[in-house]
């Protein structure tokens, strides 16, 4: 694959005949050639526990936070169905709802130090995240975030020596950056009104785009809005104000119910009639999306990509997905009946990760496990390579996933891959 010659997606050490044990999938998942986990070897597994006990934060009031559990459950089930991690550890997985709210998950958090669990996954959302990052970094607890904002893998990570936790997907930078490339220079957007929910997501994400568009003598025709999170009321004065700016193209930032709200405005209001293109981020990609703007109300946005089961259709040439996407679509085919999507990818790869790294080091020690996911990794080389949902990869010394996104649009009511994810090489530098 492309990914392997730039260092970010190297092979799996994953066998067919293994996966094919652990999740019990049958011959069409076999013809893909999937794999989770090879056994055996590892002289420190006699001394793996029972019980491994794995907390997890999901916004529940979102639907993003429903998948996330979902894909949680469906790899803690395959897992311990098969004997648990390295066919000793069985895993507990303890689940709590933060709300995507930062009190609320500072609540949930500490309830779940006090039932003891080892390992942590989540938040989503990035207030939630940046007021659990420091509580579970003082209990010595490792996380595994899925929030954007930058300053989770940077200040914040710092400041708490949060030295435990890394993120599972991207940064800011990661998505928001090949897409203003993608705008200016196959577009030939360069003139941008952009708004955004007013927290650290929201205001990493304008940021990041801003410093590519201005790279490549791209501006915001003013500076950007930013309105209370879940106020959906406030978005269709901004979207007036988008349309009177002179401005070619919006780029509008959001959890779900924000973007679905941000484009059906957008077509109300007849920007797309005016001739403006709308940019956004990858939640553009979500179900709830899909089903709220049907067919060809949706065609023309642009939005990064993370997650390729290899069904949308791409206008580059390109090897199949990822095993890690592969392995995970054909488990919720073979057992949930559908194919899986984007959001349960942040719960499965984070089970996934730590039963990997569990078996490649043959501890289950929580500080150890964590370590060895930093191991040998520098601000700018990757420790080792774990076989995930969105992509193969490892993690830099700053605790940030060294992965990349792609571009995609809609056309035909249809999501396309337009670019790949090296696509944004150049202009995805110094994550740490």
């Amino acid at each position: 694959m492309a990914q392997d010659e730039k260092g970010y997606s190297q092979g799996g050490r994953y066998s067919r005949r293994a996966f094919l044990k652990l999740a019990g999938v049958g011959l069409a998942g076999a013809s893909l050639g999937l794999g989770l986990g090879t056994m055996g070897g590892r002289t420190g597994w006699a001394q793996l526990p029972e019980t491994l006990r794995v907390g997890a934060m999901f916004p529940l009031n979102l639907s993003e936070g429903g998948q996330a559990q979902e894909g949680a459950e469906l790899a803690v089930q395959l897992i311990n169905a098969a004997g648990g991690i390295a066919g000793r550890t069985q895993i507990e997985l303890v689940t709590v709802d933060d709300k995507c709210s930062g009190s609320e998950a500072t609540k949930v958090a500490n309830d779940l130090i006090s039932q003891g669990v080892q390992f942590v996954i989540g938040n989503f959302c990035s207030g939630a995240a940046l007021a659990t990052q420091p509580i579970f970094a003082a209990a010595g607890i490792p996380q595994i975030l899925w929030a954007f904002a930058t300053e989770l893998t940077g200040e914040s990570r710092a400041q708490n020596n949060a030295t435990l936790s890394v993120r599972l997907g991207p940064q800011a930078k990661i998505e928001m950056a090949p897409l203003a490339k993608y705008a200016v220079t196959v577009n030939g957007h360069k003139r941008f009104f952009a708004f955004a929910q007013d927290t650290g997501f929201g205001r990493s994400m304008v940021e990041a785009f801003r410093q590519t568009l201005e790279s490549l003598d791209g501006e915001f025709v003013e500076e950007p809005q930013f309105f209370p999170i879940f106020q959906l009321g406030a978005i269709g004065p901004i979207i007036t104000a988008a349309k009177a700016s002179g401005a070619e193209a919006v780029l509008g930032i959001g959890l779900a119910p924000e973007e679905i709200e941000m484009v059906t405005q957008f077509n109300t209001q007849g920007l797309r009639e005016a001739g403006m293109t709308f940019y956004g981020t990858d939640l553009l990609n979500d179900t709830a999306f899909q089903e709220a703007l049907p067919g060809s109300e949706k065609d023309g946005i642009y939005f990064p990509w993370v997650y390729d089961n290899g069904e949308s259709p791409r206008t580059f040439d390109r090897a199949e997905p990822e095993p890690g996407a592969r392995k995970m679509d054909a488990a919720f085919r073979e057992h949930r009946g559908k194919p899986a999507v984007r959001n349960h990818g942040w719960g499965w790869g984070s089970i996934e990760l730590i039963r990997q790294s569990i078996e490649q080091l043959g501890t289950a020690d929580p500080t150890a496990v964590a370590q060895y996911w930093l191991q040998g990794a520098t601000d700018a080389e990757a420790g080792p390579t774990f076989e995930l949902p969105f992509g193969n990869y490892g993690f830099l010394a700053c605790g940030q996933a060294n992965m990349r996104t792609g571009v995609a649009t809609y056309r035909d009511g249809v999501r396309t891959l337009v670019a790949d994810r090296s696509f944004g090489d150049d202009v995805v530098t110094d994550l740490c």
